[in-house]
């Protein structure tokens, strides 16, 4: 057992980081190298997305998203689902096994053992999920790179880059609602279901308000709206967008150190 939790944390997660880390980059790779197949048929694939009706092109494509240009070829297949999916399902997997995963095993009554305040542990132990998140992030912007640099997409660079930030945040936001279920309630399977149930309706909300009068005022809850819904690449980084990402995720880590500090822990 390590005293400090934050490489404690680190080495814990070193192997599975790394199967993550290289199939996402797969994952990313691929669907970059099927790019000029695509582009070929361009407007029989346009047509067919066309004919789809609203609401599951909403869900499963994205509003407005055009396969006829490589901005909108990666917003569609890759960073408006694909990523965003497997990267919550990372963040909230890894928020929720930051505390209430090793309160369930029994590790952290150790970890309270050492001199450490619980406020220091908890630290350490967003910053593991912080830490992680930002090299997936790495990880799926270097694959993005290799990808249209193969394929001679040439989105920008810099467009890139800004996705991926918002990717990162929009990860992190639901990272740390994960971590903080758990610290609140030491429960790993609350700390995922959550979380999920967040995510999920979240993304629906986004994707499905502009086909509602109902659920159009709430497309402004939802943080699939400020990552950028089907089109984080297209849109670029918006400061204030970012920023409200940021304030939510700084929000509900507040909350978590205030739960955590004062709940008993089971030993």
């Amino acid at each position: 057992m390590l005293r400090d939790a934050f490489f404690k944390g680190v080495r814990d997660l070193r192997r599975s980081f790394l199967y993550w880390a290289v199939g996402i980059a797969f994952m990313v790779i691929l669907f970059c190298l099927f790019y000029p197949t695509v582009r070929d048929s361009a407007a029989s694939v346009q047509k067919l997305i066309d004919s789809l009706p609203a609401a599951f092109k909403n869900v499963f494509i994205g509003q407005g998203v055009s396969f006829t240009s490589p901005k909108g070829y990666i917003d569609g297949r890759i960073l408006s689902f694909m990523s965003p999916l497997l990267f919550l399902v990372f963040a909230v997997g890894l928020g929720a096994r930051q505390i209430a995963g090793e309160e369930e095993a029994g590790t952290l009554s150790l970890l309270l053992s050492y001199p450490m305040s619980r406020r220091r542990l908890l630290a350490q132990k967003a910053a593991v999920l912080v830490v992680a998140i930002a090299a997936l992030t790495v990880a799926h912007f270097g694959a993005l790179v290799i990808g249209v640099t193969l394929e001679h997409m040439n989105p920008g660079y810099g467009a890139l880059l800004g996705a991926n930030v918002d990717l990162f945040l929009l990860a992190l936001s639901l990272g740390t609602l994960s971590l903080t279920v758990g610290a609140a309630t030491g429960r790993h399977g609350a700390a995922v279901g959550v979380s999920t149930i967040v995510a999920a309706a979240a993304y629906l909300v986004n994707a499905l308000a502009p086909l509602s009068h109902t659920l159009k005022p709430l497309q402004k809850l939802s943080l699939f709206y400020y990552y950028g819904g089907a089109q984080p690449l297209s849109i670029g980084v918006r400061p204030v967008y970012a920023g409200l990402l940021l304030a939510v995720t700084a929000v509900l880590a507040a909350v978590a150190f205030l739960a955590f500090e004062r709940r008993d822990v089971r030993v």
